[in-house]
């Protein structure tokens, strides 16, 4: 009955209607409090208030002889939609032009232009609920030299100033960040182009990181269209494309996490003559929006009004131009408010498609039932018989390794950046010869369904139990995410929600892994595979059709980009280099093949040990050439919105450019085939994630403090931890939608990457080493977790190299351990000294 109504209710959502995407909704304008109008404002949200101070106007038109004023009061409002000011306190002087920055929930205020001249003070305005009023802290240390119409941005514990205008109104080509620990300003680097006043800088992700991006303003030799970006990893400048008009003192924003907005701002077009045009001159209305991955423009929407000089503030989801110039000397009393309107476009869903996606679930619980009617014992649910040919465990391995997860965000990986992570298929041709050679012929001596068995068998029941929980507490949080995060990206571009995706994975995985154990489980990871093949080749079928110069186009602007490139070359422990990414994923790889009792109990349903031999290189096989197809993928998803970059939304995150590519241009009937896809990913992962953690709880816990219990028995068990398991993971999943997964996710990387490269380096210690005993392992165990956590909290090393110092660290103290104290140990024909010798009879 649950099957049937997760069916109606896919088939109901048919008569969803797509959401269209927009980017800003210009829908209403509210005033400033000074109706005379204000430019250069200074402007910002801190503790739930709207701020607004400072800024300047003229006293009557310019050829009139109306003069500047330059204003001080500091005005506040708390509520959205009457927008009802009132003061809240002075600034230290009469301030406008100056360059403001968000930080510590306040407005970090630098330099500008006073009725004294051009300041160089730096301050903090932080408006206080209790008080009502608006504090100032004036504890910064002052800029380096006096600054107006600087462009300023925030990146992690820096704040940069770019450029502006001295005591002499000359342009500057001054490039400075202040240390917000140290609490100094320190001289960068600046620029390759010349020196500006009037320029905007914002922070935003180059899709790997984020970086600071500078555009347009005014030099010397007049107004500019020019564009930067400031890698602060590196220190390095890079040349982007211009900016299609010139634009000065055009507001900035960053939206989504690539997108760059800028709003109006003067071009210069008949600058000579704006004065004696008056109201028949205007500003340029236009918007522009960059992105950061592609490296194009594209122009958006007029707003309602052209202005120079406007602050963007993001309130309560809305966007906010507050006041600017008109016309020099003109300022304007009005705030142009549009409404954040970017939602992911919905895949165009046809009966087809339904049917497709029906099929292909149908087709999964057939081939779940005709193996639950071979199921008689508990080693026929866990290892299949042991008749599983070796082709077919080798496609299971790889195919429970690529998660929906993976299938999305290696893509996009390659997308945003290059092919970097590529470098770790070359690991397969050193681990897996070690592990062919070295490791699988225990597992196959000993016989057991557990790989944590061997651990029992060559140290003790503790060192067993330790990697069967790392292993158990690592696949439970990895099930939840690998539901639910598919389902979030599916839900953005798909008539599904996100719920009932969680729904339609959660339970049909659980109730295929029940029915037909292991052996169903493998051969439909087997339909599944053939499925993520077909899926990710349709799409880049679909992507170089949509390139200009097709196929040419694909190498020859991949190549261009470097798009195709292993990365840096160099031996930076910091990044992801290329000798990095080779050293993290030898180690990652190892555990993998070793550790992973998803990977290992597939390669023990085949019949002999030359079989589960070959099954591991079937996984290289079938692994290498995906390999090539995924990040091929991404290259084309690159190059398409290349020369497309109006398609590109905003409220996609760029681990969903995929399926946003699908919505967009799979035609009716291929859609549903590849959305299959993802689901074939995320089930694949789940399926094996759920029977390889039945199996351990049912061999390792229940069964090992069980006694006498029989054969039907114990498939019984493992059979209602499957469920169990299934509904943990269903339930996680749905609790995450209500829940921070961000945080959630950072904690569960940081807490399951302390011990894993620990419980590979556990097997290979004891199968190389003759000394190493109980005691030293279990030694060697917890301290890799305590340096683990220590680099991680404490060092700047990348992530990549987590996995070698884990394994490193418990092998090497393991080992020493073991030389200096007693502890439990067997030998006989537990290592790869001893292999022919026979096992004690227990």
């Amino acid at each position: 009955m649950m099957m049937k109504g997760i069916w109606l209710l896919c088939i109901g959502l048919f008569f969803v209607v797509p959401l269209q995407a927009q980017w800003l909704l210009w829908n209403e304008t509210k005033e400033l409090p000074v109706k005379e109008g204000l430019s250069h404002v200074i402007a910002g949200t801190s503790n739930g208030a709207l701020i607004v101070a400072g800024g300047s106007n003229f006293s009557g038109p310019i050829q009139e002889g109306g003069q500047k004023n330059i204003h001080d009061r500091i005005y506040i409002t708390t509520d959205a939609n009457t927008m009802q000011w009132r003061e809240a306190g002075r600034l230290p002087l009469p301030l406008a032009n100056a360059a403001v920055v968000d930080l510590d929930g306040g407005l970090l205020v630098m330099g500008g232009l006073s009725d004294e001249g051009i300041s160089d003070r730096v301050f903090l305005l932080r408006f206080d609920p209790l008080s009502g009023k608006v504090t100032i802290d004036s504890t910064f240390p002052k800029l380096p030299v006096p600054l107006s119409s600087s462009a300023a941005a925030r990146l992690g514990n820096h704040v940069y100033i770019a450029g502006g205008q001295d005591a002499g109104n000359q342009p500057q080509q001054a490039f400075w960040r202040l240390d917000l620990v140290a609490r100094q300003w320190q001289t960068l680097p600046a620029w390759p182009g010349t020196a500006r006043f009037g320029a905007a800088m914002v922070a935003q992700s180059n899709g790997e990181y984020d970086c600071l991006y500078l555009f347009g303003g005014k030099g010397k030799d007049g107004y500019l269209k020019d564009a930067y970006e400031f890698d602060g990893r590196r220190n390095k400048w890079k040349t982007l494309e211009p900016l299609p008009r010139p634009a000065l003192f055009s507001a900035a924003t960053v939206l989504g996490q690539t997108h760059v907005v800028l709003f109006s701002g003067s071009d210069g077009h008949d600058a000579g003559k704006a004065i004696e045009l008056k109201d028949n001159y205007h500003m340029p209305a236009n918007v522009l929006a960059y992105h950061t991955i592609t490296n194009t423009w594209i122009q958006l929407n007029d707003m309602p009004s052209g202005v120079a000089g406007a602050t963007a503030v993001r309130w309560h989801n809305k966007l906010l131009l507050a006041g600017g110039e008109l016309r020099p000397g003109v300022r304007t009393s009005r705030i142009q408010v549009a409404t954040l309107q970017a939602a992911g476009e919905k895949s165009r869903f046809g009966w087809i498609d339904y049917g497709t996606l029906i099929l292909y679930l149908a087709g999964l619980a057939l081939i779940s039932y005709y193996f639950s009617r071979k199921k008689k014992a508990a080693d026929d649910y866990l290892l299949g018989s042991k008749n599983i040919p070796y082709w077919a465990a080798g496609i299971s391995i790889m195919a429970t390794q690529v998660s929906a997860i993976g299938f999305m965000s290696i893509p996009a990986k390659a997308y945003a950046v290059n092919w970097a992570y590529f470098a770790g298929v070359f690991t397969w041709f050193i681990a897996v010869p070690i592990v062919t050679r070295a490791y699988i012929p225990f597992i196959r001596k000993i016989n057991v369904a557990s790989a944590y068995h061997y651990l029992e068998e060559r140290f003790s029941a503790g060192a067993r139990l330790f990697a069967a929980s790392v292993f158990v507490f690592y696949q439970l949080a990895r099930m939840g995410l690998v539901l639910y995060l598919p389902s979030l990206a599916l839900a953005a571009v798909t008539p599904l929600d996100t719920i009932t995706c969680i729904l339609i994975m959660g339970v049909l995985s659980t109730v295929y892994t029940v029915v037909g154990g292991i052996e169903a489980v493998i051969w439909i990871e087997v339909a599944q595979a053939i499925l993520l093949f077909g899926g990710a080749v349709i799409c880049i079928i679909l992507a170089i059709a949509g390139l200009n110069g097709g196929v040419a186009d694909f190498f020859t602007q991949g190549i261009a980009d470097q798009k195709f490139s292993l990365g840096q070359s160099d031996w930076s422990f910091t990044s992801s280099s290329l000798m990095v990414i080779l050293i993290g994923n030898i180690f990652i790889r190892l555990g993998n093949l070793t550790s992973d009792q998803a990977v290992v109990q597939r390669y023990m349903t085949t019949s002999s040990l030359k079989q589960a031999q070959r099954s591991v290189w079937a996984d290289v096989a079938v692994s290498v050439p995906w390999a090539f197809v995924i990040y091929g993928l991404g290259t084309a998803l690159y190059i398409f919105y290349k020369q497309h970059p109006e398609q590109l939304n905003p409220a996609i995150a760029a681990d969903g450019i995929l399926p946003m590519f699908i919505a967009q241009e799979a035609p009716v009937g291929l859609s549903g085939l590849i959305i299959a896809a993802i689901f074939a990913a995320s089930m694949s992962t789940l399926e094996g994630s759920i029977h390889s953690v039945a199996t351990i709880f049912t061999t390792d816990f229940y069964g090992r403090y069980k006694k006498n219990i029989t054969q039907r028995q114990t498939a019984r068990v493992a059979r209602i931890a499957t469920v169990i398991l299934g509904v943990f993971a269903t339930g996680l999943s749905l609790a995450l939608v209500f829940m921070d997964v961000n945080s959630i996710l950072d904690v569960f990387q940081e807490i399951t990457g302390l011990f894993i490269g620990a419980s590979a380096a556990l097997f290979l210690l004891g199968i190389f080493t003759r000394r190493a005993n109980a005691t030293g392992a279990l030694i060697g165990a917890v301290s890799s977790g305590i340096i683990l956590y220590a680099v991680k909290t404490l060092t700047p090393l990348s992530f990549w190299l987590y996995s070698a110092i884990g394994f490193l660290s418990c092998y090497i103290i393991g080992y020493l351990a073991s030389c200096l104290l007693p502890g439990k140990k067997e030998l006989q024909g537990l290592t790869w000294y001893t292999i022919n010798d026979k096992l004690k009879e227990k």
